[in-house]
């Protein structure tokens, strides 16, 4: 029970992570984030389905269609729900993208339907069995590409001239603009990328988790709990916490109950937050004297 509760944990821990980076990519590019990165999980999940299930069309042209859908839906988030007022300096971005989630969820409860659907995968077929333990493949590769994808963000934002631009967007705009970064074209590609990590979330947890339009709203709601709790502005952070946060869920649900595991989750995002309130790994917020 003990390795299967680790391979589920850190399968569901590294999920939340990837889509939490999401949060930190908005963040770190334009101090605005896309509180509808949940549901951009919920949408990579319908399109796969839609692509590659009612279509019949193979898995990795499904994939790429998916994630050039993700591309396009963070794209559309930016551009109607955040630029308008990210150029004004306004913090109605936060509902703006709120609405928008909501708006999706409903247009896949309208397109998709209601009910939950299973998401055919080979890795679900046997499962691979360790003492009194059985988990399925699916359920490894989850956190191994879940971790690519992390450190390839890393080194995309720290080691790559474009990465280091997005990053100068958020420190100081004006001057980045005078440096000849087109400031717009930076904080659509980072909600871009957001989306369709969220996207890749989406695909993964699909064949775990079945597909349906609800799905994504606790997701993202656990994923913005692991970006606090890691630190919005530290991406090794974030990732320590989703990992974290994963076994704890996990060891809770099969020592204490399921109905458990949120309680234990969100307390740890109110005892951080009372803490240290820039996260576990973030950087305090200098004062001005």
């Amino acid at each position: 029970m003990y390795v299967q509760l680790v391979v589920t944990g850190l399968a569901l821990g590294s999920m939340y992570g990837l889509v939490a980076l999401g949060y930190h990519i908005t963040w770190a590019t334009s101090r605005t984030m896309n509180f509808s990165q949940g549901h951009a999980v919920m949408a990579g999940a319908v399109v796969a389905y839609t692509v590659f299930v009612a279509l019949g069309w193979p898995f990795p042209l499904a994939l790429v269609i998916t994630l050039a859908a993700l591309a396009c839906y963070g794209t559309f988030v930016e551009r109607i729900a955040v630029r308008p007022f990210f150029l004004r300096a306004s913090p109605a971005w936060l509902l703006a993208t709120i609405a928008v989630g909501i708006i999706a969820e409903n247009v896949a409860q309208l397109t998709f339907g209601k009910d939950a659907r299973a998401f055919p995968s080979p890795l679900m077929h046997k499962p691979i069995i360790v003492g009194s333990a059985g988990f399925y493949p699916q359920e490894l590769l989850v956190p191994v590409i879940g971790l690519t994808l992390m450190g390839l963000v890393q080194l995309f934002y720290h080691r790559t001239s474009y990465g280091k631009q997005l990053k100068a967007v958020a420190w100081n705009p004006e001057a980045a603009g005078l440096m000849g970064i087109n400031i717009p074209r930076a904080v659509m590609t980072s909600y871009a990328l957001s989306a369709i990590l969220a996207g890749v979330a989406g695909v993964l947890l699909a064949p775990l988790l079945n597909v349906a339009p609800q799905m994504g709203t606790i997701i993202g709601l656990k994923a913005f709990a692991v970006a606090i709790i890691g630190g919005l502005t530290s991406a090794p952070g974030i990732v320590i916490a989703g990992l974290g946060y994963g076994l704890v869920e996990a060891f809770t649900a099969g020592y204490i109950s399921t109905r458990a595991r949120e309680i234990v989750g969100f307390a740890l995002v109110i005892l951080v937050l009372v803490v240290r309130p820039w996260g576990l790994l973030g950087e305090k917020p200098s004062r001005r004297v």
